[in-house]
């Protein structure tokens, strides 16, 4: 009966499956702690950035989507449909259009009739003339070329897009 009773004592399997389980109990409660402290403190930081550099950080939240371009038939206008999808207003300094197989400059607009678009608001068309000489949209040097379309902001952000007369 001895000897039975020995080699029950030596077993020690069930004590070492309870030791890992309040071990791992213990490791996941105090990480846990760790890492929620962690993520309060990131987020406290990344607030007290934001006072830090405002005007960058609308920068940032500044983004510019072309809704459509048309290339008037007949006339040498471009008209410019925009939306601001970002989270802070706009207001464009310069619009450039350039044809991308002669790299001539057609439209170089400069902040002389700025333009604010709201937040989350499709802004009225702007209309462009572009130096077209004598010639208009129909022109078939104008008509089958392509052409970058680039407007710089207030806030330092450049957006552009390539569009094509009855192709956009």
């Amino acid at each position: 009966m001895t000897c039975f009773s020995n080699s029950l004592k030596k077993r020690r399997a069930i004590s070492q499956v309870m030791g890992s389980i309040v071990i791992l109990g213990v490791v996941t409660s105090v990480g846990s702690v760790v890492l929620f402290n962690g993520m309060n403190q990131i987020n406290a930081f990344s607030y007290d950035l934001s006072f830090y550099d405002k005007p960058k950080n609308e920068a940032y939240r500044e983004k510019l989507m072309f809704e459509h371009v048309r290339f008037e038939p007949g006339t040498d206008q471009i008209i410019l449909y925009l939306a601001n999808i970002g989270t802070t207003e706009s207001t464009i300094e310069s619009i450039t259009v350039v044809k991308l197989d002669t790299q001539n400059i057609l439209v170089d607009w400069e902040e002389g009739m700025s333009s604010t678009i709201q937040i989350k608001e499709s802004s009225d068309p702007i209309i462009l003339d572009a130096n077209l000489n004598p010639f208009t949209w129909d022109d078939s040097t104008y008509r089958t070329s392509e052409y970058r379309i680039s407007i710089t902001t207030s806030k330092g952000n450049f957006f552009s897009t390539i569009a094509s007369p009855y192709n956009t």
